[in-house]
């Protein structure tokens, strides 16, 4: 199926020709180069860059809630730690205090024997012990320090152990002058309302141990603090031990509480805490350090380089679109530019031809007038001598060849009269037709007609022109006029395409009972496979640059349309090529 030509050349507008060749062009294909490039770059480097800091903020969402997530899990088993070593701790106290009498363990021998004991079991972490009455007076003493018979009635831990069984105090420095805290286990007297007290200390030094489970950078900071607010261990950013703590003392909740750390300078971290059963001390994280920081600087390199390497291949594939973008471009606009100048060129053709008519209809005139006056001539030297007898005729005989003479040269004239008067009548009758104007036509003389317009080109150029032709065609009602602009067109197509001593064959005859036909078929270089969809677009020519306009089949398609004929191609590459024009049966009634 031949691909329908569409209407490109329909409300064509109309464009100031102009020239993209020399320099100025030159620098504007290399301007449209940079700035498609640099457009091209800086948009993509954009996306690359928005690409970057959205994966940049993600992982730092994912190391702040691995951040949150660790912290959480680092409090628990610190507050789990700390809480198994007090009960260890009270469990072993409340084991000697119920194992001994309260008269034993007055014993200093018993007492320094199951402090040992204690010691030996727990590791090195209690201080001393020792025995106190229900007045808060040091009864018995086991340790390093010479504490027995002090009076401790007056310390929180003792007020506070008198209405508890248990009793674990704050860190305070005491009669020592050392931080530590004291487990305390209280006993009542069988049948007495009186009671006494199996006590030990502790450094502080063993909860700074304890604290250091929480894996945390150098500025962040982990610590104890009471309910009271007073430091029970040093802190890097609230000051040492016993002081107080500057921050906002947490509410007592249950579980490891975890929230975003608004007080500056460590605004924007992360603070958490949890409270530590039977003791009154809070566990304290402040997490202070961004998640940047816990980037590793490989993996910022890593990064870097990547983005390095992105836009080198950004800026490699812009250029390279760029170059072939504005190729296209360039060669949109050579294409356009050889259009514009071959519509131009066929423009002044076209006035040519209605120049061409006009003059040869001037030139009919003219003509005329020579052909009258040469066969008057004529008719009044055969008239002349007619008139003469015999013996003037012998008299004149020199005269007779004169005669002869000037009625050869005036038949000459009248030959070449008719001749330019043939040419011109078939000129004019070529470029009358405008519209359709249907009217009886003889298709072997139209074949001919157009060739004659064209035998010198052939002869000149050695093609043999074979006729084919079926004389027993009828004439047929069509636009002789404008089918004779199709067969012009496609004639010197073949014309333009054999070679010197080609051969070109014109057929007619009949396709079926209501279609004749023409066939021209040349044995020129054929039409490529994937070139013959297209002959008939506009502005698609099989010449060189140049020498076709691309235009003519285009034109015959539409004409062959619009006379209700058709038009189609076969060809072989490199063998031959073959023209038909189809045209429906309108005969003739001459009754």
């Amino acid at each position: 199926m031949l691909k329908k030509p569409g209407g490109y050349l329909k409300n064509l507008p109309v464009f100031e020709h102009f020239s993209h060749s020399g320099a100025s062009g030159a620098a504007r294909y290399k301007r449209m180069k940079i700035s498609i490039t640099l457009l091209m770059t800086v948009i993509s480097t954009f996306f690359l860059l928005i690409v970057i800091v959205t994966g940049r903020m993600w992982l730092k969402n994912v190391l702040k809630e691995e951040t949150k997530s660790q912290l959480s899990w680092q409090l628990e088993s610190t507050k789990l730690s700390m809480e198994y070593f007090l009960n260890v701790k009270l469990s072993a106290l409340n084991f000697i205090a119920s194992e001994y009498s309260y008269k034993q363990l007055l014993n200093e021998d018993t007492l320094n024997n199951c402090f040992m004991n204690f010691k030996k079991n727990f590791g090195d972490v209690m201080v001393d012990l020792g025995v106190i009455d229900s007045f808060g007076i040091m009864r018995s003493y086991a340790g390093p320090y010479k504490l027995k018979d002090y009076d401790y009635s007056e310390q929180d831990w003792f007020y506070n152990i008198n209405v508890r069984e248990f009793y674990i105090s704050d860190v305070f420095k005491g009669y020592r002058k050392i931080p530590h805290f004291a487990l305390a286990v209280k006993k009542t007297f069988p049948g007495r309302n009186n009671f006494w007290v199996l006590r030990a200390t502790i450094d502080m030094e063993k909860l700074v141990q304890l604290l250091s489970y929480v894996s945390l950078t150098e500025n962040d900071d982990v610590f104890i603090i009471n309910t009271k607010g007073v430091l029970q261990t040093p802190s890097r950013s609230h000051g040492k031990e016993l002081t107080l703590y500057t921050g906002k003392i947490p509410f007592n909740q249950h579980g490891v509480i975890l929230q975003t750390d608004e007080e500056p300078p460590s605004s924007n971290g992360i603070l958490g805490y949890t409270y530590i059963k039977n003791s009154p001390w809070i566990l304290i994280a402040h997490v202070k350090s961004k998640e940047d920081t816990r980037i590793s600087k490989s993996f910022l390199n890593e990064l870097l380089i990547v983005f390095v390497l992105c836009l080198m291949i950004i800026v490699a594939v812009t250029l390279r679109m760029a170059h072939v973008m504005v190729n296209w471009i360039k060669d949109a606009d050579q294409k356009r530019d050889i259009a514009f100048l071959e519509i131009e060129q066929s423009s002044k053709l076209a006035s040519i031809g209605r120049l061409s008519a006009g003059v040869a209809h001037e030139i009919n005139n003219p003509m005329s007038i020579i052909s009258q006056n040469a066969g008057l001539m004529k008719d009044m030297l055969e008239m002349s001598f007619d008139s003469v007898d015999k013996e003037q005729l012998q008299t004149f005989s020199g005269n007779i060849r004169m005669k002869e003479k000037f009625i050869t040269l005036t038949n000459g004239i009248m030959d070449a009269v008719n001749r330019c008067r043939t040419i011109t009548h078939r000129l004019l009758g070529f470029a009358r037709h405008l519209d359709v104007s249907n009217e009886p036509a003889d298709l072997n003389d139209t074949v001919d007609e157009v060739v004659s317009f064209l035998e010198k080109e052939i002869l000149f150029r050695d093609i043999h022109l074979v006729r084919n032709f079926d004389e027993t065609l009828p004439h047929i009602l069509t636009d002789k006029g404008q089918l004779q602009q199709v067969l012009l067109n496609i004639i010197n197509n073949a014309v333009d395409a054999v070679s010197r001593g080609g051969a070109i064959e014109l057929s007619t005859g009949f396709r079926d009972k209501e279609t004749v036909y023409v066939s021209i078929k040349d044995n020129g270089p054929g039409i490529p496979s994937g070139q013959k969809q297209h002959i008939f677009e506009p502005f698609f020519t099989t010449k060189e640059r140049g020498k076709g306009t691309g235009l003519g089949l285009f034109i015959s398609y539409g004409i062959m349309e619009k006379i209700g004929g058709k038009i189609h191609v076969e060809s072989e590459e490199g063998k031959w090529t073959e023209f038909f024009i189809e045209l429906p049966v309108k005969t003739v009634d001459y009754t």
